[in-house]
């Protein structure tokens, strides 16, 4: 959960809060990019991204597929927040940033994620299982979560990318 969250948040808003947090992340993830000239894709990382989180899945009794799908999602999510952030900078440079964060820092917080995620889909595996159950509290979720953030289109985008296989049958 947001430290500075005033809203008071069950599993199923952690995890939507949890989703937020990552794809805020990649605000700095484009900050890098930006300045680096670095391409948003990066396979290599991804794949270790993935590997990883199908293996930690796999150690806390998650289904390692599902794991992978989602945090492909969630990977998605940040490359549609890179790719919006970066347009945006390249159309108005004087809103980019003028010193880029530090990416050693960034992944580590990216870990840290990655840990709270897979608990928090560990926490509401039971109710993920019951589709419609979890569609409404999913929907539930992200409002207040997205309007704590004050999430623009583009970061609300990547929300809906970065939850959309939370409610399939792990």
């Amino acid at each position: 959960m947001s430290v500075d969250s005033p809203v008071e948040l069950d599993d199923f808003g952690s995890l939507v809060d949890l989703a937020v947090q990552r794809i805020l992340v990649s605000d700095d993830v484009a900050a890098t990019k930006y300045r680096s000239g670095a391409p948003v894709e990066d396979l290599l990382r991804e794949r270790q991204v993935l590997a990883e989180a199908g293996r930690r899945a796999a150690q806390m009794g998650l289904d390692r597929e599902f794991a992978i799908r989602f945090f492909r999602s969630q990977i998605d999510a940040s490359k549609v927040v890179q790719r919006g952030m970066l347009a945006r900078w390249q159309a108005h440079p004087e809103e980019a940033p003028s010193t880029p964060p530090d990416l050693q820092s960034i992944r580590e917080r990216l870990d840290e994620l990655t840990d709270q995620l897979l608990e928090q889909l560990r926490s509401t595996q039971v109710t993920r299982r019951h589709t419609s159950l979890c569609r409404t509290r999913l929907h539930e979720a992200r409002v207040p979560v997205a309007a704590v953030h004050h999430l623009d289109a583009l970061h609300r985008r990547a929300l809906d990318l970065a939850t959309e296989w939370i409610c399939s049958a792990d």
